[in-house]
């Protein structure tokens, strides 16, 4: 491992589309109490879940009784799923996951916290809106002015760069063959970068939107983004429907929030970050927090099946409690 390994950072991805998002609410492009389908014509709404056969794998559905708005796609409160976190949807799901157009919704809209797809439902307005496609707009708004040069949906022309991913087994681990591909763009994963470009990235949400003297984001818009935007809902722990791919997601206990991409922590923790904390993984155990009443923003880069294994959490809290300690800041 070398401070210019490059990762896939799969779900930390969505940072980056929910600031790319946020650019285009403060240019006036897009209002974020608004329904998606005002900015995006065509968009086929699913119809929401009322009952699911798991023998058979019938199901029916209903229509949904409103519009998703574009801050419920921002929050995970759209309804929609995702197939590692949903029995019915694992049920129907083959082997190429489906990011843009499931069979339904599995909640109502905003009618509680789900993770699933909606980051990359919403990163679909990012071209139509901006007039340049996803990757572009964030080479050119958010990676550019914060030097972020080696993050990108194109793998590293080095392939010895690209950190295998692994798998536990009796012996110790087992690498996975490097992939020879890139998938398409997509808002909610498929980047590959460094974790020093991450950094910066952060970074500039604890700088107040500002980095190398170009205002990225307001500091109102900085401060919307790690406050709650689900009200009374909270971000219920999410179940594991693919244990190969992920184990529950244990650092959830139902006490969070959520902000605009971004998990609220509305408790200190015992490792060290405060209330007011906010952060997310990806499914091959990237993590990050941003801490600002610390002043401090990390992330911990790891290239391991499943997502949340008890180990990979093992490190980030040894990590972040060795981290306040040593600056003097652990409770």
């Amino acid at each position: 491992m070398q401070p210019d390994s490059v990762f896939r950072i799969a779900s930390l991805t969505k940072l980056v589309t929910s600031i790319a998002v946020l650019q285009l609410v403060e240019q006036g492009r897009l209002e974020v109490d608004a329904p998606f389908r005002r900015f995006f014509p065509g968009f086929r709404q699913p119809p929401v879940l009322r009952r699911f056969d798991p023998r058979t794998r019938e199901y029916e559905t209903a229509p949904a009784e409103r519009d998703i708005s574009v801050r419920e796609l921002l929050t995970h409160t759209s309804g929609f799923g995702a197939w590692f976190v949903n029995s019915e949807l694992r049920a129907l799901m083959g082997p190429v996951p489906e990011y843009y157009n499931p069979p339904f919704l599995v909640y109502e809209p905003g009618q509680r916290f789900q993770y699933g797809i909606s980051t990359d439902v919403l990163g679909q307005l990012v071209a139509p809106l901006s007039g340049s496609s996803l990757e572009t707009f964030f080479a050119e708004r958010i990676f550019g002015p914060l030097g972020m040069t080696e993050t990108s949906y194109l793998l590293p022309a080095d392939p010895d760069r690209l950190v295998a991913v692994h798998t536990a087994t009796k012996d110790g681990f087992a690498a996975l063959p490097n992939e020879t591909a890139a998938s398409a763009p997509r808002g909610g994963g498929g980047l590959y970068g460094t974790a020093e470009d991450y950094l910066a990235l952060l970074r500039m949400l604890l700088n107040a939107g500002r980095a190398g003297g170009r205002q990225l984001l307001s500091a109102d818009t900085v401060r919307e983004l790690g406050s709650n935007q689900i009200g009374t809902l909270s971000a219920v722990r999410q179940t594991t429907a693919a244990p190969d791919r992920t184990a529950d997601f244990t650092f959830m206990d139902g006490t969070q929030k959520f902000g605009f991409g971004v998990l609220l922590e509305t408790r200190d923790r015992p490792s060290g970050r405060a209330a007011g904390s906010y952060g997310w993984g990806g499914i091959f155990n990237t993590y990050f927090f941003v801490d600002p009443a610390a002043e401090l923003a990390a992330v911990v880069c790891m290239q391991m099946s499943p997502f949340c294994a008890p180990a990979c959490l093992a490190v980030c809290e040894a990590f972040e409690a060795a981290l306040y300690r040593q600056l003097g800041l652990h409770r």
